[in-house]
Parts: C-alpha cells; sequence; structure tokens
C-alpha cells in the first residue's frame, strides 16, 4: 500500500508544480502587485507547522464529536472511506462523511461528480475535522481584495495551485493519523480510502489509502 500512496502523492506533487509553472508565467507578464503577494504568502508557508495544526485538530475533533454517542448514532458502523469537503476558494474548514463505497476492482477508484458507487452513511455526517491552513491563508486574506487582480483567471490559477499544495500537505497529515492509529476505535474496512473534494465543484479526489 506504501507504493499506492507514493504513487498517489506524485500525482498530487506533479499538479503543484504545473500549477506553480502556470502561476510564475503569469507573473512574468504581469506587474500586478497582489497577485505576486498572494504567490508569496503561498511559497512561505510552513508546512511541517501546518502538519502539526491539522493533526491536533483532527485528533480532538474525533474525540469530541465523531465517537460521541450525541453526534454519532452508531460508532460501530462500519466503513470503507471518508469524504471531506471544503469550500473551495472561500472556505479552508473540512467536514467530514462516513462513506460505504461499493467497490471490489484490483484498480483504485476513479470518482465522478454524482457518483451512485457513494453511499452516504449517517454515522460520520457533516462532522468537523480540521482546518487546511493553506486554504485557510487563501481565504482570509482574498476576501474583499478580488478587485485587485487584473483577471479573474489569476485568482482561479492561484486558487488551484494553493488547492493543489493543501491536498498534498492532506495526504502527509493521514499517512501520520495512520501510523498512530487515530481511527483504531472505528470499524474500518480495508482496504479504506480518503478523498477530498471541494463543494459542488467537481469529483472527489482520492488523496490516502489504508491497507
Amino acid at each position: 500500500m506504501e507504493k499506492i500512496n507514493n504513487s498517489i502523492l506524485k500525482t498530487l506533487q506533479e499538479t503543484e508544480k504545473e500549477m506553480n509553472e502556470i502561476v510564475l508565467e503569469n507573473l512574468k507578464e504581469s506587474e500586478n502587485k497582489t497577485f505576486l503577494e498572494f504567490y508569496s504568502l503561498w511559497k512561505n508557508q510552513n508546512r511541517s507547522e501546518h502538519n502539526d495544526l491539522m493533526f491536533e485538530e483532527l485528533k480532538l475533533n474525533i474525540e469530541k464529536y465523531w465517537l460521541s454517542e450525541k453526534y454519532n448514532n452508531d460508532i460501530e458502523k462500519s466503513f470503507n472511506m471518508l469524504y471531506f469537503e471544503h469550500g473551495g476558494l472561500y472556505g479552508g474548514d473540512l467536514e467530514a462523511y462516513a462513506i460505504d463505497l461499493d467497490y471490489s476492482d484490483n484498480e483504485l477508484p476513479d470518482f465522478e461528480m454524482l457518483d451512485d458507487k457513494l453511499e452516504y452513511l449517517d454515522n460520520i455526517a457533516s462532522m468537523p475535522s480540521f482546518i487546511s491552513p493553506t486554504l485557510y491563508h487563501l481565504t482570509e486574506n482574498i476576501q474583499g481584495r478580488e478587485k485587485e487582480f487584473d483577471d479573474f483567471l489569476d485568482i482561479n490559477d492561484l486558487y488551484n495551485l494553493y488547492e493543489a499544495t493543501a491536498l498534498i500537505e492532506i495526504n502527509t497529515l493521514f499517512e501520520r493519523a495512520e501510523k498512530e492509529n487515530l481511527f483504531e476505535k472505528f470499524n474500518l474496512k480495508k482496504p479504506f480510502y480518503i478523498a477530498v473534494g471541494e463543494h459542488d465543484a467537481g469529483a472527489p479526489k482520492l488523496i490516502y489509502v489504508m491497507e
């Protein structure tokens, strides 16, 4: 399974590299100071610190919400996927959904926008999980400043760059979570899939697999 997760991580890193090249190319043609400011904000973030922040918050929310009978009406229910949804350009907070994924192929699942393979369960539904610092930094700084950019396409490219980095950090987060047995109290079916997506904006992206 380590090879699979390395392959997933490699794909995520390739996307980040591609988006970085696009933004850098756009910056060569632009003298927009706000565009450069947000690129510098992305470039100067502390990824190690982000991992610690996300891990501690996820750990806290699992104990406070996911394992509480007040919020989880069937802690013993088995499932084989967690889907984390964020609000895109204006939201770095991710909500968690337990999924029963109807999938038995030997290949990794490829999700669709409206996917009948995904059955949303009611044990973990729209529960707090963690904030992506990378996405949050973009969100808290860009609101109200959109008109300072030359073109909304520049904002979109920046967002895609920030999201690509956030997904890499989330991959690392769940590698750590697996090693530290963060989900040991849940009835997980293996292989267990973790996916992330933007609300109402495309198919979930596979981020990590536990075996």
